[in-house]
């Protein structure tokens, strides 16, 4: 029986910690701003009602996608071992209209069907959380698959005049990592590493230019 040290068990909670940060911290807008047009609907003197209404209308369906996306991404998303593929795109072409950046999936439709094993949808999800976060002035993000359905091996390119990523991101992709560096803004980035390994992948970073960054999963 292979034993579990006392820095896995830390960096593992340390993990679970920081995934429940990130949820909170992105669902904590919407779901305020749902706050905030019920009171002003209790406000009857307010003239604001119909502005009311679509705030809270608009927030929900926000908060509804960023649960369904979340779900998939660090929950278990349904019984079985596999997801659909379809499922694992629609819900990162919406992540990106709603981040104002762009995606493109090479190979187009005949390619992207079918069903994936959980940890690779799970690992594409969050590689678009991580592209995302690398583009906050918009950019491109490029998928590409040239052997699925045989095999799952891919790349994310991601483009953008302002595409940059931080040191801390980088730095969790590292082994030996100390679960004290370990933070809700890098956490996305670890969470990646450990969903390739566990999918029996490799998860490559390559920084090809000052705008331009790759990731392999091979």
């Amino acid at each position: 029986m292979t034993e579990v040290t006392d820095r896995e068990i830390a960096l593992q909670t340390k993990l679970a910690e920081m995934l429940c940060s990130k949820l909170c911290h992105d669902l904590i807008s919407p779901i305020g701003a749902i706050n905030n047009g019920l009171e002003f609907l209790q406000d009857a003197d307010s003239g604001m009602a119909d502005d009311a209404a679509i705030l809270i209308g608009g927030s929900a369906k926000r908060a509804a996608q960023k649960l369904a996306y979340f779900r998939l991404a660090f929950g278990v998303g349904g019984s079985g071992d596999n997801m659909d593929i379809t499922t694992v795109r629609s819900l990162i072409d919406e992540l990106a209209v709603e981040k104002k950046i762009s995606t493109e999936w090479e190979g187009e439709e005949q390619r992207f069907t079918g069903a994936i094993s959980k940890n690779f949808g799970k690992l594409m999800l969050n590689l678009a959380l991580l592209a995302a976060d690398c583009l906050p002035r918009g950019g491109l993000v490029t998928f590409s698959m040239p052997n699925f359905p045989q095999n799952f091996d891919a790349k994310v390119v991601i483009s953008g005049d302002k595409c940059q990523m931080r040191d801390d991101i980088k730095s969790v992709l590292e082994p030996n990592l100390n679960p004290d560096d370990l933070t809700a803004r890098n956490v996305i980035s670890f969470f990646c590493k450990l969903l390739a390994k566990n999918n029996g992948n490799r998860l490559i970073l390559r920084e090809k230019s000052p705008h331009l960054i790759e990731f392999e999963i091979s």
